[in-house]
Parts: C-alpha cells; sequence; structure tokens
C-alpha cells in the first residue's frame, strides 16, 4: 500500500501542534524531528502483534518492551525511545521502513501526538480480526478458544463516540475581556494540549454542540485555569449527546460555582438548539482527573434522556455510561444472551444506572442493583418511582460491603460490570462461597478479567461463552462478557 507509507518522521508531525506548559511561561511550540545524525542511530524493528489493553502497539530495544502510536503490526520501524521512570515507556514512530500490509493513512492529524487512537492507522477489519486473536491468547490458560466468538465491531468505527470531555488551557491570542481559552485533549503521557479540532471518532452532534458553547463563551470574560495556579475558572467543557433524539447535555467544569458571566451566560448556553440541560461541575485544584465530586443544575432538565434501542434511561451528568450508543445497544444483547431466560433472582452488581437489569426485567421476578455511585443509584430510583416498577431493589454502597445481603437471596444469576480495575477481592471471595449457578461478567479491563476468572476458576466455575464488543475502536481496549457456569 504505497499511499499509507511515511518517508520520515517530518512526514508524520510537522502539522502537530502542541502547547507546552511552563512554570512561567506558555508558547506554542512544533516538534521537530531529531537530527540526521541522531535518526541514523536510533534502534529499529518489527512492531508486535496486538496486546488487549496497552498504550499502543508494542516494540522491544535493550530488552525493554515500548509502545506506539501510530504504529501497526507488522510494521517495519525505526523508533525512538522515550525513557521514564517506569514502565510502560512510550517511542515515538521515526521512520516506516516497511510498511505492514494492514495500513492505511489515518483520518487524524495529530494521532501520534494525542496517543488516543493508537491502532487508528490499521483497516479496521484487520484491527477486529487482531483484537479477536489477541482475546484468545489472554484467555488462553482460562477457557477452550472454541468457546470465544469473534469481536463484533461497530457498523460505522468514526463518529461513534457519544460523550466528549474537552481540557481547556490558556489562550494568548485572544483580547483582554473576552474568553481566553483554548479546547483539546491531554497529549500521550502529558499534561500538554493538543488542538484536536474535528476529532473524528467524536459524534458529529457532540462536536456541533460544543462549537456552539465555545462560541458562547468566547464572548463572556471567562480564563483558562493552570495547574498548580489559583488563576484562571476553566478547566474544561463537557458534552454527552443521545444519537437517537439530538438532544445533548452540557457541563462546565470549573473552579468554583461563580462562573464568570453568572445568569446571562448560562441563559445563552440553554437557547443553544439540541441542549436538553446545562450543569456546572466544581472541581477546586486542577488535576488530571477534571471533573469534581459534586455537580450543580443550571438549566434545562435535571437528566438528559438517552436512549438504547425503544428504552429510554435518564442520567444524571455524574452517572456512567456507555461511550457509544451503538456499542452500548450491540453489549446489551450480548449480556442478554449470556442471562438465564428465566431467573427467580437477579443480582446486578456494579450495576449503574441498571441498563441491564432493565431490559431483562421480564425475565425475573425479583433483582437487586448494587451501585457505588449516588448519582447513578438515584436515577435508578426515580425510574422506579416514576414507572411503579415491582421487584427492583436498589443498594447504593461499595459492593463489598452488600456481598452479604445479595446473596442471602440466593440469586439463581450475577451479573458483574466491574470498573477497569476489575472486582474486589471479598466480591470474588463471597461468590465462591455462595456459588450461584450463572455469573455473566461484563469487563473493559482483560487483565482484571484474567485475574478474577482465575479465582472462579479455582471456586469450581467454567467459562461456557464469550462475546464481546469493540466499544473503542481504533484503541486496543474492548468490552468482553463472560459467561461463568458450575463445573
Amino acid at each position: 500500500m504505497p499511499e499509507a507509507r511515511l518517508d520520515g518522521w517530518a512526514e508524520l508531525t510537522c502539522s502537530i501542534v502542541v502547547t507546552k506548559r511552563k512554570k512561567k511561561s506558555r508558547k506554542e511550540v512544533r516538534r521537530r524531528p531529531p537530527p540526521q545524525d541522531q535518526l541514523e542511530g536510533l534502534p529499529e524493528g518489527q512492531v508486535e502483534p496486538l496486546e488487549l489493553g496497552q498504550p499502543g502497539c508494542a516494540i522491544q530495544a535493550d530488552k525493554t518492551t515500548y509502545y506506539l502510536s501510530s504504529a501497526v503490526p507488522g510494521d517495519q520501524i525505526r523508533f525512538q525511545p522515550i525513557r521514564r521512570k517506569e514502565p510502560p515507556y512510550p517511542a515515538r514512530l521515526v521512520k516506516i521502513i516497511e510498511a505492514s500490509e494492514d495500513r492505511i493513512v489515518a483520518p487524524c492529524s495529530v494521532l501520534q501526538t494525542c496517543g488516543g487512537c493508537s491502532i487508528q492507522a490499521m483497516t479496521y477489519t484487520a484491527q477486529l480480526e487482531a483484537k479477536t486473536e489477541a482475546l484468545v491468547r489472554a484467555l488462553d490458560r482460562l477457557c477452550q478458544p472454541k468457546v470465544i466468538e469473534p469481536v463484533t465491531g461497530l457498523s460505522e468505527p468514526f463518529g461513534y463516540r457519544t460523550k466528549l470531555l474537552m481540557v481547556a488551557a490558556p489562550d494568548g491570542s485572544r483580547k483582554p475581556g473576552k474568553g481566553a481559552f483554548a479546547l483539546g485533549f491531554y497529549s500521550r503521557a502529558s499534561t500538554d494540549l493538543v488542538h484536536a479540532g474535528g476529532c473524528p471518532v467524536q459524534h458529529p452532534l457532540s462536536l456541533a454542540t460544543l462549537a456552539m458553547v465555545e462560541q458562547v463563551l468566547s464572548a463572556f470574560p471567562i480564563t483558562a485555569s493552570k495547574p498548580r495556579s489559583s488563576r484562571g475558572w476553566l478547566h474544561g467543557i463537557g458534552v454527552r449527546v443521545d444519537p437517537q433524539s439530538g438532544q445533548s447535555e452540557v457541563t462546565l467544569v470549573g473552579r468554583s460555582r461563580k462562573i464568570p458571566g453568572g445568569a446571562a451566560l448560562v441563559e445563552k448556553l440553554a437557547s443553544l438548539p439540541m441542549v436538553e440541560s446545562v450543569h456546572l461541575s466544581v472541581n477546586p485544584q486542577r488535576s488530571s482527573y477534571l471533573m469534581g465530586d459534586s455537580f450543580e443544575h443550571l438549566a434545562g432538565a435535571r437528566r438528559m434522556t438517552f436512549h438504547i434501542g425503544k428504552e429510554a434511561f435518564l442520567l444524571s451528568p455524574g452517572s456512567f455510561f456507555q461511550t457509544s450508543a451503538e456499542g452500548a445497544s450491540l453489549l446489551a444483547d450480548q449480556v442478554m444472551a449470556a442471562l438465564p431466560p428465566r431467573m427467580t433472582q437477579l443480582a446486578d452488581l456494579y450495576g449503574g444506572v441498571g441498563v441491564f437489569a432493565r431490559l431483562s426485567r421480564n425475565r425475573w421476578k425479583q433483582a437487586t442493583v448494587v451501585e457505588s455511585n449516588p448519582h447513578a443509584a438515584s436515577d435508578l430510583r426515580s425510574w422506579i418511582r416514576h414507572t411503579d416498577q415491582k421487584g427492583l431493589k436498589v443498594l447504593q454502597g461499595k459492593v463489598e460491603d452488600c456481598m452479604d445481603k445479595v446473596l442471602a437471596s440466593k440469586p439463581d444469576a450475577v451479573l458483574l460490570d466491574p470498573p477497569r480495575s476489575g472486582c474486589h477481592r471479598r466480591v470474588i471471595k463471597a461468590l465462591g462461597k455462595s456459588l450461584p449457578p450463572v455469573i455473566v461478567y461484563v469487563a473493559c479491563g482483560i487483565e482484571a478479567l484474567v485475574r478474577d476468572g482465575r479465582a472462579l476458576k479455582q471456586a469450581g466455575y467454567r467459562i461456557d461463552r464469550v462475546t464481546s464488543v469493540d466499544m473503542f475502536p481504533h484503541t486496543t481496549h474492548l468490552e468482553v462478557v463472560a459467561r461463568f457456569v458450575l463445573r
């Protein structure tokens, strides 16, 4: 594929502009290629097969593993290792000596600097095949390859992300008194800001809403915050959209409740087309995690409506929901296929706003959803009240602290949908003692699934079905559904 081959560092990076932050000054810089004499001395090698959950594709140098964005398995490349205090160690792709047959020209102009879509330069068919092979390798000691189905991909791997969080940074090019901020993403392995512009994986509604919000904010005296400084107010802007209804939720992330521009700014935001609700998240300190713990409703609906098929979910800004509408629907279908057709008791642990419990409500007589996030638990309780749903109970708290109550009802099936770090060891230990007939584990972190799966296998379970959804195209991540049954 000659059109996919890039002859040098300059072709990869000349269009990339990064805002570098320094303690006393800020300036726009362009990343320069290494001098020619240094380039010739850089290591060469072949990019290794894809591994799930890693920050990019791996390559070896001096018995050390480095991870690259924009590399494709099978590429023969020259690269520049970047040593850090601890792994994973990043590297920069300097020259493609011989391109993999799976390489294409990625549509993102800041692919290597941003690092968010580390395998976007790979055909989507090859991505799905590589992820299936990686999943088989990862689970080789837990189950037979024959129970693992091929990864289910999205119908359109671009424009799929329905949730967007842009970081704000100071922009000295704007006139004093106006909105002095720029928006972008953190670059790979740093807090430098990458001006991503029209990010190709973001949903068009998200980008359209963000553009209108930025235009409104630019007319007010809003300045961006700085790390380790009390100056500036705006940390970032969050947008979540529902493709089915065309409505969006806007969340301003600021240093305090005192919004520059006050009620006039909020009124302008609320009047924008497509904006269903406006919220404020307060975080007194700027950190790598922008959102604060508390949210304040400013205008419009208190909860946003998000659809999975015909089912409508009301979401608070602090409630988790999948970043792809199609991916969420595909994942729900796979979970429904893994659950028993009839259940007296269902336990839905790490249940969020109750997506799986609600979608399976024609199968169970009683169900318990356990969720630690108070916003999500409140959203589910609100739905129960408004629909007069019978038999569904919500426990708000840490899952490991609720296991005695949950297992006392002797559930026919247990749903696990933990964060990337996996289940607390007390949860797995309790399941190993009570031995419910079926456990359906929804994993976004493959290492956690392997760790928890080993413990369940020792307790007497086996995996009889594994499906997965490519919830995050162009990344090494995967959403996996594994069904455990007693041997």
